[in-house]
């Protein structure tokens, strides 16, 4: 279980969401990269009961993700996944175009 995220094959950068040219050097480079982990920062409730959550994951990079099953606390690590209903427990899920400008070589 993983969700994608993109890395410059530049400068390594990790992006998230999918970009058409890295922030850090200009490139259009990319690979995608299966990031297994984040560590939960800040959880919010929206009205309807979904919550999301900031995750900080290895590399520096921060994304908003979907919770999904039991509420994490502040600091405990989640597996993310880009399946919407991935199996029990507590997950990050986050979607992305896995193709976005990725290089096919």
């Amino acid at each position: 279980m993983s969700a994608v995220v993109q890395e410059c094959r530049n400068c390594r950068s990790l992006l998230f969401p999918a970009r058409l040219f890295c922030p850090v050097c200009g490139e259009d480079s990319f690979s995608t990269v299966a990031a297994e982990d984040g560590t939960v920062e800040q959880t919010t409730t929206l009205s309807d009961g979904t919550v999301l959550a900031t995750l900080g994951i290895n590399g520096g990079l921060r994304l908003i993700a979907r919770l999904t099953g039991s509420a994490p606390e502040p600091g405990q690590r989640v597996p993310l996944t880009n399946d919407p209903v991935a199996g029990s427990g507590a997950n990050a899920y986050i979607p992305i175009p896995p193709n976005l400008n990725e290089d096919q070589s």
